[in-house]
């Protein structure tokens, strides 16, 4: 297990360098000029040329990256680089990236781990009632709802909410505030739509998988009861894919956070994300994109540790050792 989890963790390296790559790439090519925002329309041209000699702008590709990565010496905008824990400082605000993702990123977190929270709680035991009477009047409309919640935009279904129950209704607030629970009920319902049908639609397709198997049917022949049946022994075996499904959401969670923090006014991560993409803010967007890869990342590592405790047998694929041959003894 321990080597399992090593080659997972080393794995890290590649996908962060990519995300880092691509994200770069992805700004890099965009038209607008940070120093030029920064500087406002009316800098003159020496002005701006020395702005972007300042930012490492003026640089190719390649180098600009690297700069990124391994850091470059300024008196005053050098920074170590990513690769020694300095994600630089903003455009904009002239703050350190890392502590404007540090002060944003729990309230992004409490809104992420709210929706998944909330997810489950519903979606699992709807899929159990929906696998253990399939093709119901009541599974039919379940199934309806999932369907609605998978394909409904997430700033569509925000905008429904605040107008039914903000606008018309007034029992919860359009805006969001991380100190006041009434205020995050809207956001959370709004970011679980989703997950919540797809945790449904996974619940019910693996329960009904499991329930065809032949020690349920052996179980049910003994005498079991029909609770001990569904939950010691086909429960447990339904979970593995759901607990991968739960763990990929909590990732696409903190991802389409983005545009509901930006719909309820709420101080989290993605807000700062969206502001520092319309100002091509490189160093906030690149310091925000990697911390939310490598979160996403230590989830699906997590998921994979959880699934040694749901199945032992997953744990003992990796625990197990090669037995040593046993030297025979010579006959007497």
């Amino acid at each position: 297990m321990s080597r399992y989890l090593m080659r997972r963790i080393l794995m890290l390296v590649p996908v962060l360098f990519g995300v880092t790559f691509i994200v770069f790439a992805l700004m890099y090519i965009t038209p607008s000029d940070p120093a030029q925002m920064m500087l406002g329309p009316n800098a003159s041209p020496a002005a701006y040329k020395q702005m972007r000699a300042d930012m490492g702008l003026d640089k190719p590709f390649i180098v600009q990256y690297l700069q990124f990565l391994f850091g470059y010496k300024h008196p005053e905008f050098g920074y170590k680089g990513l690769l020694f824990g300095d994600l630089g400082r903003s455009y904009i605000s002239n703050r350190n990236v890392f502590e404007l993702i540090l002060s944003s990123f729990p309230n992004t977190l409490v809104l992420a781990a709210g929706a998944l929270f909330f997810a489950l709680l519903l979606g699992v035991p709807i899929g159990i009632f929906s696998a253990t009477r399939p093709y119901s009047a009541l599974d039919m409309i379940f199934t309806v709802f999932a369907l609605l919640g998978a394909s409904m935009p997430v700033f569509w279904a925000a905008m429904v909410l605040i107008y039914t129950f903000a606008n018309n209704l007034r029992i919860f607030p359009a805006m969001s505030n991380p100190g006041d629970v009434i205020s995050l009920v809207l956001p959370i319902v709004t970011l679980s739509m989703y997950s919540m049908a797809i945790i449904m639609r996974m619940t019910r397709s693996s329960m009904l998988e499991v329930m065809e198997q032949d020690y349920i049917r052996t179980a049910r022949v003994k005498g079991m009861d029909e609770k001990v049946v569904i939950f010691k022994h086909a429960l447990k075996n339904a979970l593995i894919p759901v607990v991968t499904v739960a763990g990929l959401q909590f990732g696409q969670l903190l991802g389409g956070a983005v545009l509901t923090e930006k719909i309820f006014s709420y101080p989290g991560l993605g807000t700062i994300m969206v502001d520092a993409i319309y100002q091509k803010d490189t160093p906030q967007i690149l310091g925000s994109v990697c911390f939310v890869a490598l979160t996403f990342t230590f989830m699906n590592l997590l998921v994979d540790i959880l699934y040694g405790f749901i199945d032992p047998r997953i744990k003992t694929t990796y625990t197990k050792k090669k037995a040593r041959p046993v030297a025979k003894r010579s006959a007497a």
